[in-house]
């Protein structure tokens, strides 16, 4: 049986609200329930309650690419937002008074994606670098705006809401 890593480690034990607030993976992981392969986010920075940035690379032996497309592989679009969607919630558990406040044992959870436009294809080993701003609709409800950039200029604008879920409430996987 594995242990619940919601509610193993207290999340935020010696993390100071202060900003700017730099999130490594390690520290990404205390607040997210996000594991490898599926954790994306590499690093978080928290510049406000509100606006984080961030960054995700996918190597070219990730799993994403044994399908998408062989002999072409490109990050699929839905892995993108995903990355986003993980900065945004460690961002938001780490420097956000209302969410840093939520109970122990609730997960964010990706509710809706209102708008995506994707300007350029991803490659593998090209970092992403997402710029975030949140605005609350509602106590366990938040909006999520922003882009994503390379080297080469921008990948995408994202506009996605997600919301905080008691895990227990969450279907289990035996």
């Amino acid at each position: 049986m594995q242990s619940d890593p919601i509610a193993s480690t207290p999340p935020l034990e010696g993390l100071a609200l202060s900003y700017p607030m730099h999130l490594d993976r390690q520290a990404i992981e205390r607040l997210i329930p996000h594991r490898l392969p599926m954790l994306f986010a590499s690093s978080v920075t928290v510049l406000a309650a509100d606006h984080y940035t961030g960054e995700a690379v996918w190597q070219a032996d990730s799993i994403v690419f044994q399908g998408h497309f062989p002999g072409h592989p490109i990050v699929p679009g839905v892995m993108i937002v995903e990355a986003g969607a993980q900065i945004a919630g460690a961002g938001l558990r780490a420097g956000e008074p209302i969410a840093r406040d939520t109970a122990p044992g609730q997960v964010g959870l990706l509710m809706g994606i209102r708008k995506c436009l994707f300007r350029r294809p991803v490659p593998p080993g090209m970092l992403l670098s997402f710029d975030l701003h949140t605005r609350r609709m509602a106590e366990q409800v938040v909006n999520v705006e922003g882009e994503v950039h390379c080297a080469q200029g921008k990948v995408a604008s994202l506009e996605f809401v997600f919301a905080q879920a008691p895990a227990d409430q969450l279907p289990l996987v035996l």
